[in-house]
């Protein structure tokens, strides 16, 4: 695959991992100038065309996604029969991997891996897309030590498949939840318990499950309690257990319900890294009961033996002589007991009712403050009362909102069957804006908007300093409160400015005359054709641009050579090759739609003979007017027409 170009736009330069689905390459966007990851499946997946679908339909999904703590999905597509997935390129290695290098990391950074990851997957349930596959390997730590889920889509698209798949293909099955490895019904709690193995191995450097064969990790799952993480590293603190068992529960309804909810456990932990009382532990003695069963079975024939020993009938009437006297006794003293208690909470409410204190009229407390409604309350001897604060843009904080029991009603004071609720604000709900700088503009974008609920506006500009598509800055500018739904903006990079220049002519000099030359006009060098020669010999017989076309800096100018490999036979015509020319295809007026169809074709001037070269590849509309690259005759001969959406909006005879 390295040197091939996919969906005319992603050159693949190397290759950088490869996995049970799919093998990664390092490859260079040609429209947007940076480095992706391209992600092509295996050709053992290609024939099956249910998986394919699957794999379409959340690989799609997924490219919804967008979130500081996911790996961006940029494109989908296939190309002569790969398909790939376009992925932002993640400088870094995985979590897998930075567990092997450290052994067990610091709690506290275990926690503070474990809450993002939670974030990125809190994202993805609100969406409805649960990854399904959730362990260190699929989660890449960047050179800043920030965690990113990936994979998400591929994992769901391959769990329709056979158990076996799921156990060995898909993901390892030490991480898989007791109803993943049963092949029964998944959801977001079945990936809340994979983030439990997750964070069970980051702090304790080992797995909490291992055995010979993934069928004998698999029982464990579903039989066997997981241990403490304290009893494998001391030193953690106590109420860390309780997050991992919660997280780890056999039964989904025992564990974590959302991911948000495990997040507000683990900010807790932080905070209070010894008290274990806000956590409530998973039903985990219900869960070994369930395994006890050969003990249970030895119990009950125990008392089953004991009950068919007969003790002699004279013993018997005795020992009834002895106890029955003893049990009337008892049993009057209950009764006395019960009557006595019955009296005196009648006489006990009767003396609550006699002593209580007249009615008293409730006041008027909406637009006061309310320490100072608290202190006429405690006056006038009114209780119960409870306050509920609320966030509000309109109302100044710690002024009441509302009160449950209007103005001028009558209540008595200290009544426990009456309680009146004040509502109170607590001020406009305020956010920070985060620091974003040199982040991807499109996933800061998603963010402020969905997670921060701010007013986002995009502004581009030229920047020496900052990469093409990075946020130079926000205004107003990070770690600033601001209102939720306040407009914020955004200012991201379109790279240096570049000047206009000529583009000189190189027909007819050789490969380092056209170098010398282009670079002396701030040009480079594009492809070259023909395409897999040694080196670049003979001379130059075409360009592209052409000379005395007027483009950017850095354009790339392609260039082909005169293919003299094959020398003619004495006595017979020259056959000529072809020569590659760049077609620009505009976007034509009145379109709305984020992508469009796009279908190149090519048509024999002389036979009239029609060639698909593009058939309907969709296309967005940020990418025109789109660059396409084909090849025609030497000698012309051809015309080539693009349609966009079925609208002809070119056409070039040679």
């Amino acid at each position: 695959m390295v040197g091939t170009v996919l969906g005319n736009r992603y050159s693949i330069l190397s290759e950088i991992g490869s996995g049970g689905m799919a093998r990664v390459y390092k490859a260079q966007d040609r429209y947007l100038q940076r480095h992706v990851a391209v992600k092509i499946l295996k050709d053992e997946f290609k024939h099956d065309a249910d998986f394919l679908k699957r794999f379409e339909k959340e690989a799609q999904a997924a490219a919804s996604l967008t979130h500081p703590n996911i790996v961006q999905i940029y494109d989908v597509g296939t190309d002569n029969g790969n398909y790939y997935i376009v992925m932002e390129l993640v400088e870094g290695i995985t979590l897998k991997e930075y567990i092997k290098k450290v052994g067990a990391l610091d709690w506290k950074e275990a926690v503070s891996i474990t809450i993002q990851i939670c974030s990125a997957l809190s994202k993805a349930h609100s969406r409805g897309i649960v990854h399904r596959d959730i362990k260190p390997q699929n989660i890449l730590i960047t050179s800043d030590g920030i965690p990113k889920v990936t994979d998400f889509g591929i994992a769901r698209a391959a769990s329709a498949d056979t158990a076996t798949m799921k156990l060995d293909t898909i993901g390892s099955v030490h991480y898989s939840s007791p109803e993943q490895v049963r092949g029964g019904y998944i959801d977001e709690k079945s990936d809340i318990y994979s983030i439990g193995v997750t964070f069970f191995e980051m702090v304790t450097g080992r797995l909490p499950f291992d055995g010979e064969s993934s069928v004998s990790v698999a029982l464990k799952h579903i039989q066997d309690i997981p241990p403490l993480p304290t009893d494998v590293k001391p030193g953690i603190p106590s109420a860390l257990n309780t997050i991992v068992m919660k997280a780890m529960a056999k039964s989904r309804k025992d564990r974590y319900q959302s991911a948000s909810e495990l997040i507000q456990d683990l900010e807790n932990l932080t905070g209070k890294p010894s008290d274990a009382t806000e956590i409530l532990l998973p039903n985990v003695k219900h869960d070994r009961s369930r395994y006890d069963t050969r003990k249970l079975e030895v119990l009950e024939d125990d008392d089953l033996a004991r009950k068919n020993r007969k003790p002699s009938r004279r013993g018997h009437n005795r020992t009834m002589r002895v106890v029955l006297p003893f049990l009337y006794v008892v049993l009057i003293l209950v009764i006395a007991g019960g009557i006595y208690l019955f009296i005196s909470a009648i006489v006990n409410e009767f003396r609550q009712e006699v002593s209580q204190p007249e009615a008293v009229t409730v006041g008027k407390y909406v637009n006061r403050n309310i320490n100072e409604v608290i202190a006429e309350l405690e006056e006038k001897g009114i209780k119960p009362y409870d306050i509920v604060y609320r966030s509000s843009d309109t109302v100044e904080k710690d002024i009441v909102m509302d009160q449950s029991i209007p103005p001028g009603n009558s209540i008595k004071a200290g009544s426990i069957y009456t309680t009146l609720v004040l509502t109170v604000s607590q001020g406009a709900d305020m956010v920070t804006i985060p620091p974003v700088e040199m982040q991807e503009h499109t996933g800061v974008y998603y963010l402020l908007k969905d997670e921060y609920g701010l007013d986002v506006e995009e502004r581009s500009e030229y920047s020496e300093e900052v990469p093409i598509n990075m946020v130079i800055r926000t205004e107003p500018k990070a770690n600033t409160q601001v209102k939720k739904g306040d407009k914020v903006i955004i200012y991201w990079s379109l790279g240096p400015k570049k000047e206009t220049v000529v583009v000189p002519g190189v027909i007819g000099k050789t490969y380092d005359e056209a170098v010398a030359i282009l670079t002396q006009s701030k040009l480079k060098i594009g492809r070259t054709y023909p395409e897999g020669r040694e080196g670049f010999q003979g001379k130059i017989i075409d360009q592209f641009p052409k000379e005395g076309d007027q483009v950017l800096e850095d354009t790339a100018v392609d260039l082909t050579f005169e293919d003299d490999s094959v020398p003619t036979p004495p006595g017979e015509e020259p056959s000529y090759g072809t020569r590659p020319v760049t077609i620009v295809i505009p976007l034509p007026p009145g379109i709305e739609e984020d992508t469009v169809g796009v279908r190149v074709v090519k048509i024999d001037n002389a036979t009239n003979e029609e060639t698909v070269l593009v058939d309907n590849a969709r296309l967005r509309t940020s990418e025109f007017p789109h660059n396409f690259v084909v090849n025609i005759p030497e000698k012309g001969g051809c015309t080539i027409r693009a349609y966009v959406n079925n609208i002809l909006v070119t056409e070039k005879i040679y």
